[in-house]
């Protein structure tokens, strides 16, 4: 096993809840008592097997009956490319539909996480389709990414919520942005943008300087957005930001798939030295 490999094994603990949903809804209670709300999400990606995708579709209705039933302040976020959408496009909006009915049924909310470019497109018109029935869903829009001002205004308008990430997928410089600050740049200009339109919007980012911006903005519309951070990164920004007043949501990855989703984290842009430093924080 490479170094990194090393790395990830150790430091798993730190951002996994657990192999099971049973480990995620426990860790989820534990988040609620200190007084943040959390986004599960089972791990894993770029399903073909019928198999495998009904498996993830089972697991999100029955964790979104579980954080009915046990009344935890939670919602949960699926990725396309486990709901089918490598199948086609009709099996992701089917699944995708399915789960968002009864989480509407439920008073809940479902987010849709960012994967590889080759999604955004399918993704964002599948999200837009399913937002003409409900408006309990939302997508992660990357900032690193050159389209997605477009992507995150036709989302806010069509009443869904915005999760906006600075992005954990590698893109080509004519598709995406690559220097540190322009990524930080564009997530500041569609972050404003969105306060300017009134979006529902999750600042999802453990930029200090972003956060702060974010903070500034909502005194200046006078309106109040969400903040998502990792489980296990910045932990006591988190607690500063929740006793503060604001609405803290903390992602809360599970699932057998939990090395992989280590291993992609830590390479990501200061992820490794964020969590290092997040460990003696706690």
């Amino acid at each position: 096993m490479s170094i990194l490999g090393e790395i990830g094994v150790l430091f798993a603990r730190q951002w996994i809840a657990g192999t099971n949903a049973s480990d995620a809804l426990r860790v989820a209670k534990e988040i609620n008592f200190g007084g943040k709300g959390v986004i599960l999400n089972y791990l894993g990606e770029n399903f073909t097997d019928k198999g495998q995708i009904e498996k993830s579709v089972k697991i999100y209705l029955e964790l979104l009956g579980q954080i009915k039933k046990q009344k935890i302040g939670a919602s949960v976020s699926v990725k396309p490319s486990q709901l089918g959408i490598m199948v086609g496009d009709d099996e992701f909006y089917r699944n995708y539909l399915k789960i968002v009915a009864y989480a509407k049924k439920l008073g809940l909310i479902v987010w849709v996480d960012a994967e590889e470019y080759e999604y955004i497109e399918r993704t964002q018109k599948i999200a837009l389709l399913v937002l003409k029935r409900y408006k309990n869903t939302g997508v992660a829009i990357q900032t690193r990414l050159r389209r997605s001002m477009g992507d995150a205004e036709g989302i806010a308008k069509a009443g869904g919520m915005i999760r906006l990430v600075k992005g954990a997928y590698a893109e080509p410089a004519e598709k995406a942005y690559v220097r540190p600050d322009e990524i930080t740049g564009n997530y500041e200009k569609i972050m404003e943008r969105l306060f300017a339109i009134g979006a529902r919007l999750m600042v999802a980012t453990h930029d200090d300087y972003l956060i702060y911006k974010a903070v500034s903005l909502e005194k200046k519309y006078r309106r109040r957005v969400m903040f998502g951070m990792l489980k296990g990164i910045r932990g006591r920004l988190a607690d500063r930001l929740s006793n503060s007043g604001e609405e803290v949501q903390i992602y809360l990855p599970f699932g057998e798939e939990w090395f992989a989703y280590s291993l992609r984290r830590l390479k990501e842009e200061g992820h490794a030295m964020l969590l290092v430093r997040s460990i003696f924080q706690q």
